[in-house]
């Protein structure tokens, strides 16, 4: 099976996930006045769907061992089961313990994409997984407005999830098709460096996860949180509240295709850096100013540098660590959603205890920790191995 086969397979699953993730923002206001619950409780409902990635080096370590494909297959179908019951979830307690499933479906997808990406475009990894992260960016922008409609149309927020279930079926009978016809992709790189145990990698890669920790918290409280922020605090409608979370969402896109496009070169350390300097001073502006012009824009462009960050964290830790890339990233990604889990729960809380105007200030704060960690990491060294040089010859050859 080609290259092209497993990526586009990679970036349409990562694009469905990213609708399914980002449902919930426009939800909320539906739900707090559905269940009667304060904003405490539908924080949990964000900080439960990111407990899900916890997991997600457990989906690295079964990626590494059975292949990307087969384990993207498996976390299709625990987000159909999980969507599928949402639509028709009753009561807060069982939709708590279905976006948790669905977060674990979205994790072992994720933690199959980003290793399968930097394996089959190794030299230029840092553009691979931006680009594959674009397709996330998209996903997200589509997600709040397809509830939006379904919202303004029918006045029914569980409709957008009956609708990613089936575009979950279609993914999860295409990663079939390609599954039969594809080999392990570990097999065909394999020895690309020494075994990585779990010592070392939280030695050299501690960093890595505190800024995976304050960036996956930064992005999963800005989409829960943003359109009730908007709504509550600035006085947006519903619908220019989801538009806002979309177009932060579809700037983030461009700024992958754009930034990420010189990430190699620009270094991944730097790219990060001058992301976080850039995301911290916009989201200040975003949160402090009253017109709705401003805010808009503000939140766009915040989007827009904040795209490079993650793909390029994942790209350093598949270089640092290429021997057991998908346990390494998976171990990112599952320490990083701790702050995935204590974001959205924190900005709830405080919201209840004061305001959501203060409790958005911890995004600011978050950024800038990924500055100040930044500072102390040095940049990895690439250097290809004998199987990637033999790969690209008999690709050259062919």
């Amino acid at each position: 099976m080609s290259r092209a086969s497993l990526a586009m397979l990679s970036c349409a699953g990562l694009f469905a996930i990213a609708i399914t993730a980002t449902l919930m923002g426009p939800s909320f206001p539906m739900i707090v006045k559905e269940f009667n619950l304060p904003l405490e409780l539908v924080g949990f409902l964000a900080s439960s769907w990111s407990a899900g990635y916890l997991l997600s080096s457990i989906g690295g370590l079964l990626s590494d061992r059975y292949g990307e494909v087969k384990i993207m297959t498996v976390s299709f179908v625990i987000i159909i089961i999980a969507a599928g019951l949402i639509s028709f979830g009753t009561s807060y307690d069982l939709l708590l313990v279905l976006f948790l499933l669905g977060g674990i479906g979205a994790a072992f997808g994720e933690a199959a994409m980003n290793p399968l990406i930097s394996k089959l475009f190794q030299k230029r990894s840092g553009f691979a997984l931006n680009f594959l992260h674009t397709f996330y960016c998209i996903g997200s922008f589509v997600g709040p407005v397809l509830a939006v409609v379904f919202i303004s149309l029918y006045g029914n927020w569980r409709l957008s999830y009956v609708a990613v279930v089936t575009l979950f079926g279609a993914l999860t009978l295409a990663s079939i098709l390609v599954g039969r016809n594809s080999q392990r992709t570990g097999a065909e790189y394999k020895g690309l460096g020494e075994h990585v145990g779990v010592k070392e990698l939280f030695r050299d890669g501690r960093i890595l996860m505190i800024t995976g920790f304050f960036y996956i918290g930064t992005e999963m409280g800005t989409n829960a949180w943003l359109p009730t922020f908007l709504v509550l605090e600035r006085n947006f409608s519903l619908w220019l509240a989801g538009m806002s979370l979309s177009l932060f969402w579809g700037a983030m896109a461009a700024g992958r295709l754009v930034l990420g496009s010189i990430t190699d070169r620009f270094q991944f350390r730097r790219m990060i850096i001058l992301s976080s300097i850039l995301s911290s001073a916009l989201i200040l502006l975003g949160i402090t100013v009253q017109d709705q012009t401003w805010i808009v824009v503000s939140w766009s462009l915040c989007g827009f540098v904040m795209g490079p960050l993650l793909p390029t964290v994942f790209a350093w830790t598949s270089r640092q660590f290429s021997s057991r890339s998908g346990f390494a990233t998976g171990v990112i990604y599952s320490l990083g959603f701790f702050g995935g889990v204590f974001s959205p729960w924190l900005l709830g809380a405080i919201a209840d205890l004061s305001s959501l105007n203060l409790a958005m200030i911890y995004l600011f704060f978050s950024t800038s920790a990924i500055c100040i960690a930044m500072l102390a990491a040095k940049e990895p060294v690439y250097l290809p191995s004998e199987n990637e040089v033999q790969i690209d010859d008999s690709q050259s050859r062919s």
